[in-house]
Formats: C-alpha cells, sequence, structure tokens
C-alpha cells in the first residue's frame, strides 16, 4: 500500500491529449502489474494516431521535432542492434513487435537477421513493405515460425493487454529466445518535472504507463531480466517535446537542459527517461 500510495502522490490527476483531441484522461492504478492505465479508453483508437506528428507512422513528416526524431532514431537503431547482438539469441529469426515503418527491421536485415515485422496501422506498414520487408498487420497472421529474438520498441504501453501479450510472446520465442521491450519510465525525472505535459504520457495511444517495478510485474515468472540500456536521447527528444506542450510556457533550450538534467540524475537514480530491458525466456 506503500508504495502505491507514493506513486499516487506523484502522478497528475488529469491528462491531455496535447496532440490531436484536447480530450483529458485519468491515470488508474493497476495492481497486478504495478502500473497505470489509461481511463477512459476509447472504443476506436485510430483516429488519434492519425496526425502528422505522429512520425513513427509517416516518413513524410516535416519540420524540427521530425528531423530530431529522425537523428535520435538513426543513432537508436544502431545502438538497438548492438544490445540485440550482446543478448545473443539462440538463432537468427527477429520479429519486431510494431516495427512502424521499418527502419529498425531494414538494418536488421542488412546485418542478416531473418527479419517479420508486426504493425497494425496501414500506412506505416505500407512504408515497410517499400523496403523489401515482411510485414503482418496483426499477430494472427503470422507464419508458423518460433522466433530467436522479438523486439519491442516503445510498443508494450500501446497494447490492449499487457499480460496476455507476455504469454503469447514467451509463446512464439524459441527455447533461450530473448525478449527486448522499450518503454517510457514514468518514475524518471523528466516526467516529474513536466507533470501532466510530459510527453511520454501520450494519452490516450499509450494505454499503460510503466517502471522498472512494472517490467519485474509482468515478466519475472517467464522470463529473466539479463540486462536494461538507458536511452538516453529519449530524455531529451521526450523533453523537447514536452516543451512544445507547455505552449506559451515553454522554449527549446529549456527542453534540452532538462533532458540532460533527467539524464544526469538517471545516472545516480537508475531512473532514466525511458529503458530498454532485456529478457530471456526461462526454461
Amino acid at each position: 500500500m506503500g508504495q502505491n500510495h507514493t506513486n499516487q502522490q506523484m502522478m497528475p490527476n488529469k491528462l491531455t491529449d496535447h496532440m490531436v483531441t484536447g480530450a483529458e484522461f485519468s491515470l488508474i492504478w493497476e495492481q497486478s502489474i504495478k502500473a497505470y492505465k489509461t481511463e477512459p479508453r476509447p472504443k476506436d483508437l485510430s483516429p488519434f494516431y492519425d496526425h502528422p506528428d505522429y512520425i513513427s507512422h509517416n516518413e513524410k513528416a516535416t519540420g524540427l521535432m521530425a528531423g530530431v526524431y529522425r537523428l535520435v532514431r538513426n543513432y537508436n537503431i544502431r545502438l538497438k542492434l548492438n544490445w540485440l547482438k550482446s543478448a545473443r539469441p539462440p538463432g537468427g529469426n527477429l520479429l519486431d513487435y510494431g516495427c512502424g515503418t521499418g527502419d529498425f527491421l531494414s538494418a536488421a536485415k542488412k546485418k542478416n537477421w531473418n527479419s517479420f515485422g508486426v504493425e497494425v496501422n496501414k500506412q506505416a506498414r505500407v512504408f515497410a513493405q517499400e523496403k523489401g520487408l515482411t510485414i503482418y498487420p496483426n499477430q494472427e497472421e503470422i507464419a508458423s515460425l518460433t522466433y530467436d529474438a522479438i523486439t519491442l520498441w516503445h510498443v508494450l504501453e500501446h497494447l490492449e493487454n499487457p499480460t496476455n501479450m507476455c504469454r503469447w510472446f514467451k509463446d512464439q520465442l524459441s527455447s533461450k529466445g530473448v525478449l527486448i521491450v522499450a518503454v517510457p519510465n514514468y518514475r524518471s525525472w523528466d516526467a516529474k518535472f513536466y507533470k501532466q505535459y510530459w510527453a511520454a504520457y501520450d494519452v490516450p495511444r499509450h494505454l499503460w504507463h510503466f517502471s522498472k517495478q512494472s517490467i519485474d510485474a509482468l515478466f519475472g515468472k517467464d522470463f529473466e531480466l539479463i540486462q536494461t540500456h538507458p536511452m538516453w536521447f529519449d530524455a531529451i527528444y521526450v523533453s523537447l517535446l514536452s516543451e512544445r506542450y507547455k505552449k506559451n510556457r515553454g522554449n527549446m533550450l529549456r527542453g534540452i537542459i532538462v533532458g540532460i538534467w533527467s539524464n544526469l540524475c538517471a545516472v545516480f537514480t537508475k531512473e532514466p527517461s525511458s529503458m530498454a530491458y532485456v529478457l530471456k525466456k526461462r526454461y
């Protein structure tokens, strides 16, 4: 109860969809997985993704934030491939769940991974398929393969039922298969600084809001945590976007300073703005 009470004290009461609708949402604590869920949940989320600022689905987005996003993305792709290699999966079949426009998968394919993706957004899926990738519109249509590695780069927070998906990932992985999950961390310094303006809440597109404790609660039974990797540039990108959401009260320079300061704090607190968790399937 103490941890729950502490969490509720630090979380904002109401959050706004700053990107598309301006609608308000609440965060509700889910004790079973030690995470917050977004309420109410729209019956149809697709209109909330239909916006030029949702860059991970739109390769043609322009402007400063799109340029910053692509610089960070290209740097992170190299890091992700190194993390994947260092996890030593038992084979070369890779599934990127929620692959967006396929940039990570395309880079992995060039490194001789047998690359497959799942992407529900039609526009993003078309961009990925134009790169010569095998992309499925949903998990039901995935070929009857087992995968040696499954990656979710800022995708788990979008999924309706993370508990059910944890079981599905376990079933799809080969023996000693590797699961890599990257999610925002609501316990980071930048999240506490920006509060309701923190861009990584991203309601209602983010249905869930995680911390390190959430990952342990979700995956600890079936997976062993073998590595963690802070995603340092995410703090700066998220802080810049948070400053935009504050409108007249925000500015670009402060966003950069906040992101850097959050990273410095994370060196000591081990609570970065975003974290990638490398998990190995238990026997």
